[in-house]
């Protein structure tokens, strides 16, 4: 038996049904189970309860790609004002080919297609305007360009850093809800087992607290 035999919304259907009738029948199946002890029934119901107030969101993933639309709507406006500032940037220093390179437009589409490249590069050119504010004035670089950098990278930094804590969020959620599941169906199976061995007598009873046949499976 295998938990890839049930699609996952039946799968939560049967351990309904198991969870309904299990008390009932409880004392006639865990005469020869070493899987049910005496705080099995509490088992079963935490771990079903937990993963019905739980359960894995495929919504997440659409707020994901949000994040990455605003990221990228972000980038785009960031983009116009670096085209700008290299340019003053080789008026300020027009000997120093390598520094204007690294802010080329080959360079500038290389990084913006990967944030975390992006971080680092944005970074650095925080630093530069820093560090070569005095000679980029100098060269009559608009402070308001300056200040427009400095504000869409801040920007770009806080919605990716919501992104990342977000997609862990995510990810430890996801990845507790697929062990709750593993774990219950776990449990399913003591179930399963005990009652074929125990209800043969009581049939109604045996069709609630067994796996159906694949074939009834809808």
């Amino acid at each position: 038996m295998n938990i890839s035999s049930y699609p996952e919304r039946e799968l939560l259907k049967i351990a309904s049904g198991f969870k309904k009738h299990l008390k009932d029948k409880f004392p006639a199946m865990k005469g020869d189970s070493s899987g049910m002890g005496n705080d099995f029934i509490y088992k079963f119901k935490a771990l079903f309860y937990e993963i019905q107030a739980h359960p894995w969101e495929p919504e997440a993933e659409n707020l994901t790609a949000k994040y990455k639309l605003d990221l990228d709507a972000l980038i785009e406006q960031l983009r116009n004002f670096l085209l700008i500032f290299r340019f003053y940037l080789q008026k300020a220093f027009p000997y120093d080919s390598e520094l204007c390179e690294s802010f080329g437009y080959v360079q500038v589409e290389k990084v913006t297609h990967d944030y975390a490249e992006l971080r680092l590069f944005l970074e650095r050119t925080l630093n530069l305007i820093s560090e070569k504010r005095t000679f980029l004035r100098t060269a009559n670089c608009p402070e308001s360009t300056l200040e427009e950098i400095i504000s869409f990278s801040n920007q770009i930094t806080e919605v990716h850093d919501e992104m990342l804590k977000y997609s862990q969020k995510q990810e430890l959620q996801n990845r507790t809800y697929q062990n709750n599941m593993k774990e219950l169906f776990k449990l399913m199976e003591i179930v399963h087992e005990a009652a074929s061995k125990n209800l043969q007598d009581d049939p109604e009873s045996l069709r609630h607290l067994t796996f159906p046949s694949k074939e009834y499976i809808h």
